[in-house]
Protein backbone atom coordinates (compact mmCIF):
# COMPACT_ATOMS: atom_id res chain seq x y z
CA UNK A 1 0.00 0.00 0.00
CA UNK A 2 1.40 3.21 -0.90
CA UNK A 3 0.01 7.19 -0.13
CA UNK A 4 1.12 10.54 -0.20
CA UNK A 5 0.79 12.96 2.50
CA UNK A 6 -0.47 16.48 1.04
CA UNK A 7 0.92 18.91 3.71
CA UNK A 8 -0.58 21.54 5.07
CA UNK A 9 -3.48 21.63 2.82
CA UNK A 10 -4.86 17.61 3.68
CA UNK A 11 -2.64 16.28 6.26
CA UNK A 12 -0.37 17.00 8.88
CA UNK A 13 2.96 14.83 8.93
CA UNK A 14 3.43 14.96 12.77
CA UNK A 15 -0.01 13.60 13.23
CA UNK A 16 0.81 10.54 11.01
CA UNK A 17 3.95 9.92 13.04
CA UNK A 18 2.30 10.59 16.25
CA UNK A 19 -0.31 7.88 15.18
CA UNK A 20 2.38 5.04 14.14
CA UNK A 21 4.00 5.83 17.76
CA UNK A 22 1.24 5.65 19.55
CA UNK A 23 -0.05 2.60 18.12
CA UNK A 24 1.11 -1.40 19.17
CA UNK A 25 1.71 -2.10 15.45
CA UNK A 26 5.54 -1.05 15.83
CA UNK A 27 8.73 -2.07 17.28
CA UNK A 28 11.02 -0.43 15.86
CA UNK A 29 11.59 3.68 14.91
CA UNK A 30 14.13 4.78 13.23
CA UNK A 31 14.56 8.45 11.39
CA UNK A 32 17.11 10.01 9.56
CA UNK A 33 16.79 13.76 8.79
CA UNK A 34 18.35 16.74 8.03
CA UNK A 35 17.66 18.92 10.92
CA UNK A 36 15.91 18.77 13.97
CA UNK A 37 14.91 21.59 16.40
CA UNK A 38 12.92 21.43 20.37
CA UNK A 39 10.03 22.87 18.07
CA UNK A 40 9.38 19.69 16.56
CA UNK A 41 10.99 17.30 19.35
CA UNK A 42 8.17 18.75 21.90
CA UNK A 43 5.46 17.54 19.67
CA UNK A 44 6.78 14.33 19.60
CA UNK A 45 8.52 13.86 22.89
CA UNK A 46 5.25 12.24 24.73
CA UNK A 47 4.61 9.56 21.93
CA UNK A 48 8.43 8.99 21.67
CA UNK A 49 8.55 8.63 25.74
CA UNK A 50 5.87 5.96 25.55
CA UNK A 51 6.90 4.15 22.48
CA UNK A 52 10.50 3.40 24.80
CA UNK A 53 8.67 2.91 27.64
CA UNK A 54 6.64 0.04 26.08
CA UNK A 55 10.03 -1.57 25.19
CA UNK A 56 10.23 -0.65 22.05
CA UNK A 57 13.47 0.74 19.83
CA UNK A 58 14.32 4.11 18.55
CA UNK A 59 17.42 5.51 16.55
CA UNK A 60 17.72 8.62 14.95
CA UNK A 61 20.33 10.01 12.40
CA UNK A 62 20.94 13.67 12.23
CA UNK A 63 22.54 16.02 9.99
CA UNK A 64 23.99 19.57 10.88
CA UNK A 65 24.51 20.83 8.11
CA UNK A 66 23.49 24.65 6.87
CA UNK A 67 23.02 25.98 11.06
CA UNK A 68 19.83 24.87 11.14
CA UNK A 69 20.18 21.53 14.05
CA UNK A 70 19.72 22.89 17.15
CA UNK A 71 21.19 22.27 20.43
CA UNK A 72 17.72 22.30 22.05
CA UNK A 73 17.07 20.00 19.52
CA UNK A 74 19.51 17.24 19.95
CA UNK A 75 19.35 17.77 24.03
CA UNK A 76 15.99 16.71 23.04
CA UNK A 77 16.24 13.43 21.35
CA UNK A 78 19.28 12.75 23.97
CA UNK A 79 17.12 13.10 26.84
CA UNK A 80 15.07 10.06 25.59
CA UNK A 81 17.84 7.47 26.35
CA UNK A 82 16.28 7.90 30.18
CA UNK A 83 13.09 6.21 28.98
CA UNK A 84 14.52 3.36 26.66
CA UNK A 85 16.60 2.45 24.19
CA UNK A 86 17.57 5.28 21.69
CA UNK A 87 20.29 6.12 20.03
CA UNK A 88 20.80 8.67 18.25
CA UNK A 89 24.08 9.47 15.57
CA UNK A 90 25.15 13.22 14.06
CA UNK A 91 26.01 12.95 10.79
CA UNK A 92 28.45 15.85 8.97
CA UNK A 93 30.67 15.62 6.11
CA UNK A 94 33.21 18.09 6.36
CA UNK A 95 34.10 18.35 2.59
CA UNK A 96 30.87 20.81 0.99
CA UNK A 97 28.60 17.62 0.98
CA UNK A 98 25.09 18.13 2.63
CA UNK A 99 23.34 15.62 4.62
CA UNK A 100 19.86 16.00 3.88
CA UNK A 101 17.69 13.02 3.99
CA UNK A 102 14.05 12.78 5.34
CA UNK A 103 13.56 9.30 5.83
CA UNK A 104 10.99 7.92 8.60
CA UNK A 105 10.42 3.88 9.06
CA UNK A 106 9.21 1.42 11.23
CA UNK A 107 9.29 -2.00 11.50
CA UNK A 108 7.95 -5.41 13.40
CA UNK A 109 8.78 -8.87 12.86
CA UNK A 110 6.61 -9.04 9.68
CA UNK A 111 6.52 -5.91 7.71
CA UNK A 112 7.54 -1.71 7.48
CA UNK A 113 7.00 1.12 6.82
CA UNK A 114 8.83 3.47 4.91
CA UNK A 115 8.32 7.81 4.63
CA UNK A 116 10.56 9.38 2.80
CA UNK A 117 10.04 12.73 1.42
CA UNK A 118 10.32 16.85 2.79
CA UNK A 119 9.78 16.73 6.14
CA UNK A 120 12.14 17.74 9.47
CA UNK A 121 11.99 16.91 12.58
CA UNK A 122 10.94 21.06 12.64
CA UNK A 123 7.46 22.68 13.91
CA UNK A 124 7.24 23.72 10.25
CA UNK A 125 8.67 20.45 9.16
CA UNK A 126 5.96 18.62 11.16
CA UNK A 127 2.75 20.84 10.75
CA UNK A 128 3.12 24.46 8.53
CA UNK A 129 5.25 24.04 5.24
CA UNK A 130 3.97 22.77 2.05
CA UNK A 131 5.65 19.71 2.25
CA UNK A 132 5.17 15.87 1.02
CA UNK A 133 5.69 12.60 2.27
CA UNK A 134 5.30 9.37 0.31
CA UNK A 135 4.78 6.15 2.55
CA UNK A 136 4.75 2.53 1.22
CA UNK A 137 3.82 -0.26 3.81
CA UNK A 138 5.58 -3.89 2.58
CA UNK A 139 6.69 -7.29 4.23
CA UNK A 140 9.69 -6.68 5.89
CA UNK A 141 11.87 -8.62 3.65
CA UNK A 142 10.60 -6.45 0.53
CA UNK A 143 13.06 -5.16 -1.38
CA UNK A 144 12.69 -1.44 -0.59
CA UNK A 145 12.45 -1.69 3.54
CA UNK A 146 15.69 -3.84 2.97
CA UNK A 147 17.10 -0.57 1.35
CA UNK A 148 15.69 1.69 3.59
CA UNK A 149 17.45 -0.21 6.58
CA UNK A 150 20.49 -0.19 4.35
CA UNK A 151 21.09 3.09 3.87
CA UNK A 152 19.87 3.67 7.37
CA UNK A 153 23.33 1.56 8.31
CA UNK A 154 25.19 3.55 5.94
CA UNK A 155 24.48 6.79 7.48
CA UNK A 156 25.04 5.66 10.88
CA UNK A 157 28.66 4.07 10.47
CA UNK A 158 31.33 5.46 12.35
CA UNK A 159 34.12 3.52 10.57
CA UNK A 160 34.97 6.78 8.64
CA UNK A 161 33.93 9.44 11.59
CA UNK A 162 31.31 10.39 8.68
CA UNK A 163 28.60 10.11 11.62
CA UNK A 164 29.00 9.98 15.57
CA UNK A 165 27.44 8.94 18.38
CA UNK A 166 25.43 11.78 20.69
CA UNK A 167 26.56 11.74 23.61
CA UNK A 168 26.58 14.92 26.24
CA UNK A 169 30.17 15.39 25.63
CA UNK A 170 29.93 15.31 22.02
CA UNK A 171 27.09 17.95 22.03
CA UNK A 172 29.28 20.29 24.02
CA UNK A 173 31.66 19.95 21.24
CA UNK A 174 29.48 20.29 18.86
CA UNK A 175 28.21 24.12 20.35
CA UNK A 176 31.54 24.82 21.19
CA UNK A 177 32.88 24.55 17.63
CA UNK A 178 30.65 25.98 16.04
CA UNK A 179 28.40 23.29 14.72
CA UNK A 180 25.44 23.90 16.37
CA UNK A 181 23.94 27.06 17.90
CA UNK A 182 21.20 27.74 20.52
CA UNK A 183 17.63 28.17 19.07
CA UNK A 184 17.73 31.94 20.40
CA UNK A 185 20.58 32.61 18.26
CA UNK A 186 18.90 31.02 15.34
CA UNK A 187 15.99 32.78 15.26
CA UNK A 188 18.21 35.91 15.28
CA UNK A 189 19.43 34.92 12.64
CA UNK A 190 16.04 34.59 10.75
CA UNK A 191 14.70 37.82 11.64
CA UNK A 192 18.21 39.59 10.65
CA UNK A 193 17.69 37.30 7.51
CA UNK A 194 14.02 38.30 6.90
CA UNK A 195 14.70 42.07 7.63
CA UNK A 196 16.98 42.13 4.97
CA UNK A 197 15.03 40.46 2.50
CA UNK A 198 12.36 42.83 3.14
CA UNK A 199 14.45 45.96 2.44
CA UNK A 200 15.58 44.74 -0.31
CA UNK A 201 12.11 44.20 -1.45
CA UNK A 202 11.12 47.88 -0.72
CA UNK A 203 10.00 47.13 2.59
CA UNK A 204 6.28 47.90 3.66
CA UNK A 205 5.51 49.78 0.27
CA UNK A 206 6.81 46.63 -2.25
CA UNK A 207 4.16 45.01 -4.04
CA UNK A 208 2.77 41.58 -3.02
CA UNK A 209 2.80 39.27 -5.55
CA UNK A 210 1.58 35.89 -4.05
CA UNK A 211 -1.34 34.87 -2.19
CA UNK A 212 -1.73 34.20 1.55
CA UNK A 213 -3.54 31.05 3.35
CA UNK A 214 -3.44 30.80 7.43
CA UNK A 215 -1.63 27.58 8.19
CA UNK A 216 -0.79 27.26 12.30
CA UNK A 217 1.14 24.84 14.11
CA UNK A 218 -1.10 22.86 17.25
CA UNK A 219 0.07 23.85 20.59
CA UNK A 220 2.48 20.77 21.82
CA UNK A 221 0.26 18.42 24.45
CA UNK A 222 3.17 19.18 26.71
CA UNK A 223 3.04 23.16 26.47
CA UNK A 224 5.29 25.43 24.72
CA UNK A 225 8.71 25.38 26.67
CA UNK A 226 10.56 27.70 24.11
CA UNK A 227 8.21 30.39 26.16
CA UNK A 228 8.79 29.11 29.22
CA UNK A 229 4.92 28.38 30.14
CA UNK A 230 3.46 26.02 32.29
CA UNK A 231 2.96 22.89 30.99
CA UNK A 232 -0.55 21.70 30.14
CA UNK A 233 -2.43 18.44 30.87
CA UNK A 234 -2.62 16.09 28.03
CA UNK A 235 -6.46 16.22 27.34
CA UNK A 236 -7.10 19.92 28.42
CA UNK A 237 -9.41 21.86 26.45
CA UNK A 238 -9.28 25.28 24.96
CA UNK A 239 -9.79 27.93 27.57
CA UNK A 240 -11.07 30.72 25.18
CA UNK A 241 -10.55 32.76 21.84
CA UNK A 242 -7.28 33.43 22.45
CA UNK A 243 -5.97 30.30 23.23
CA UNK A 244 -4.73 27.57 20.43
CA UNK A 245 -4.82 24.96 22.59
CA UNK A 246 -7.16 22.04 21.47
CA UNK A 247 -4.55 19.64 21.21
CA UNK A 248 -5.25 16.36 23.33
CA UNK A 249 -6.78 13.27 23.77
CA UNK A 250 -10.62 14.59 23.94
CA UNK A 251 -13.87 12.27 23.93
CA UNK A 252 -16.10 13.90 21.36
CA UNK A 253 -19.24 12.02 20.69
CA UNK A 254 -19.72 9.88 17.55
CA UNK A 255 -15.70 8.16 17.91
CA UNK A 256 -15.65 5.33 19.28
CA UNK A 257 -12.04 6.46 20.75
CA UNK A 258 -10.36 8.99 22.21
CA UNK A 259 -9.37 11.53 19.79
CA UNK A 260 -6.70 13.89 19.32
CA UNK A 261 -8.59 17.40 18.46
CA UNK A 262 -5.60 19.73 16.91
CA UNK A 263 -6.30 22.53 15.91
CA UNK A 264 -7.06 22.00 11.67
CA UNK A 265 -10.24 20.23 10.86
CA UNK A 266 -11.47 19.13 7.42
CA UNK A 267 -15.08 18.41 6.49
CA UNK A 268 -16.72 17.27 3.75
CA UNK A 269 -20.45 19.66 3.90
CA UNK A 270 -23.89 19.28 2.76
CA UNK A 271 -25.37 23.09 2.08
CA UNK A 272 -28.92 23.87 3.12
CA UNK A 273 -31.05 26.66 1.57
CA UNK A 274 -28.11 27.44 -0.92
CA UNK A 275 -25.10 27.92 1.21
CA UNK A 276 -26.08 27.46 4.90
CA UNK A 277 -23.68 24.67 6.52
CA UNK A 278 -24.45 22.85 9.34
CA UNK A 279 -21.90 21.98 12.26
CA UNK A 280 -23.05 18.99 14.19
CA UNK A 281 -23.40 19.24 17.38
CA UNK A 282 -20.30 17.41 19.45
CA UNK A 283 -18.09 19.04 16.88
CA UNK A 284 -19.76 22.47 17.99
CA UNK A 285 -19.44 21.23 21.36
CA UNK A 286 -15.59 19.95 21.05
CA UNK A 287 -12.65 22.10 22.02
CA UNK A 288 -11.87 22.94 18.40
CA UNK A 289 -14.77 25.87 18.63
CA UNK A 290 -14.63 26.50 21.74
CA UNK A 291 -15.15 30.36 23.06
CA UNK A 292 -15.70 30.88 18.98
CA UNK A 293 -18.58 32.54 17.91
CA UNK A 294 -18.01 32.68 14.54
CA UNK A 295 -15.49 31.94 11.68
CA UNK A 296 -13.68 34.18 9.39
CA UNK A 297 -13.13 33.50 5.50
CA UNK A 298 -9.43 32.95 4.33
CA UNK A 299 -10.89 33.63 0.93
CA UNK A 300 -12.42 37.60 1.69
CA UNK A 301 -11.61 38.07 5.51
CA UNK A 302 -15.26 38.49 5.85
CA UNK A 303 -16.81 37.21 9.36
CA UNK A 304 -19.28 34.44 9.56
CA UNK A 305 -21.11 33.94 12.66
CA UNK A 306 -22.12 30.60 13.98
CA UNK A 307 -25.99 30.38 15.63
CA UNK A 308 -28.06 27.77 16.56
CA UNK A 309 -30.58 26.17 14.15
CA UNK A 310 -34.24 26.39 15.29
CA UNK A 311 -34.26 25.32 18.74
CA UNK A 312 -37.96 26.18 19.05
CA UNK A 313 -38.58 22.84 17.05
CA UNK A 314 -36.69 20.69 19.25
CA UNK A 315 -38.76 21.92 22.54
CA UNK A 316 -36.54 24.46 23.19
CA UNK A 317 -33.08 22.54 22.66
CA UNK A 318 -30.48 23.38 19.81
CA UNK A 319 -30.70 20.39 17.28
CA UNK A 320 -27.90 21.51 15.34
CA UNK A 321 -25.90 24.44 14.38
CA UNK A 322 -25.14 26.61 11.12
CA UNK A 323 -22.96 29.25 9.38
CA UNK A 324 -23.37 30.53 5.90
CA UNK A 325 -20.24 29.27 3.67
CA UNK A 326 -20.97 31.35 0.39
CA UNK A 327 -17.99 29.99 -1.45
CA UNK A 328 -20.09 26.69 -1.07
CA UNK A 329 -22.43 28.24 -3.57
CA UNK A 330 -22.64 25.89 -6.79
CA UNK A 331 -20.90 23.08 -5.92
CA UNK A 332 -21.47 19.76 -5.93
CA UNK A 333 -19.72 18.20 -3.19
CA UNK A 334 -18.12 21.18 -1.20
CA UNK A 335 -15.09 20.11 1.30
CA UNK A 336 -13.85 22.99 3.72
CA UNK A 337 -10.14 22.69 5.58
CA UNK A 338 -10.68 25.03 9.14
CA UNK A 339 -7.15 26.06 10.85
CA UNK A 340 -7.82 27.41 14.64
CA UNK A 341 -5.14 29.77 16.13
CA UNK A 342 -5.20 32.49 18.69
CA UNK A 343 -6.92 34.74 15.97
CA UNK A 344 -9.92 32.28 15.46
CA UNK A 345 -11.06 30.47 12.98
CA UNK A 346 -10.40 30.86 9.60
CA UNK A 347 -11.92 28.31 6.87
CA UNK A 348 -11.66 27.67 3.21
CA UNK A 349 -14.04 25.86 0.90
CA UNK A 350 -13.52 24.31 -1.85
CA UNK A 351 -14.86 22.02 -4.96
CA UNK A 352 -13.93 18.13 -3.77
CA UNK A 353 -13.11 18.09 -7.96
CA UNK A 354 -10.91 20.76 -7.71
CA UNK A 355 -6.46 20.32 -7.17
CA UNK A 356 -7.56 21.75 -3.64
CA UNK A 357 -10.35 20.11 -2.87
CA UNK A 358 -9.31 16.19 -3.61
CA UNK A 359 -6.42 16.16 -1.23
CA UNK A 360 -8.95 17.05 1.56
CA UNK A 361 -11.63 14.67 0.24
CA UNK A 362 -9.19 11.70 0.17
CA UNK A 363 -8.09 12.64 3.56
CA UNK A 364 -11.55 12.15 5.10
CA UNK A 365 -11.88 9.17 2.83
CA UNK A 366 -8.84 8.00 4.50
CA UNK A 367 -10.27 8.75 7.89
CA UNK A 368 -13.00 6.83 7.04
CA UNK A 369 -11.44 3.27 6.25
CA UNK A 370 -8.96 3.62 9.45
CA UNK A 371 -9.65 1.41 12.60
CA UNK A 372 -10.46 2.74 14.43
CA UNK A 373 -12.15 5.05 12.61
CA UNK A 374 -10.60 8.99 12.43
CA UNK A 375 -13.09 10.30 10.20
CA UNK A 376 -16.83 10.81 11.69
CA UNK A 377 -20.17 10.75 9.47
CA UNK A 378 -23.52 12.13 10.93
CA UNK A 379 -25.75 9.45 8.81
CA UNK A 380 -23.21 6.42 8.98
CA UNK A 381 -25.56 4.20 6.73
CA UNK A 382 -26.22 7.36 4.38
CA UNK A 383 -22.62 8.93 3.40
CA UNK A 384 -24.21 10.39 0.50
CA UNK A 385 -26.76 12.60 3.50
CA UNK A 386 -23.82 13.07 6.05
CA UNK A 387 -21.47 15.76 7.13
CA UNK A 388 -17.95 14.49 7.21
CA UNK A 389 -15.60 16.11 9.49
CA UNK A 390 -12.47 14.47 10.92
CA UNK A 391 -9.41 16.48 12.88
CA UNK A 392 -5.39 16.12 11.36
Amino acid sequence: MARIYNQALAHRFGVALIDCLEGDEWETFEAAVAWVRRSGMRHLLPALRRFLERGKTIQFIVGVDIENTSMEGLEDMLSLSDSGNCTTFVHHNESTAVFHPKMYLFTNSEKGRLIIGSSNITEAGLYVNTEVSLQIDAGFRSQVIVDAQTALRSWSDTSERLALKLDRELLTHLVTSGYVLEERALRSRRRDSESARARSRGGASAKVLFGKRTVSAPIPPEGDRDSGGSRSSRGAAASGPRDARVSGQLAVRGYDHAVTITNVLLMKVRPARGTQVQIPIPLRQSAFFDGQDAVTSGHDGARRPISATHPERAGGSVNTYKVEIPETNGIAVPVVRLDRSNQGIVYYAYDASSVQGRPILDSLETGRHKSPADTILTKPNDPEHSTWYRFI
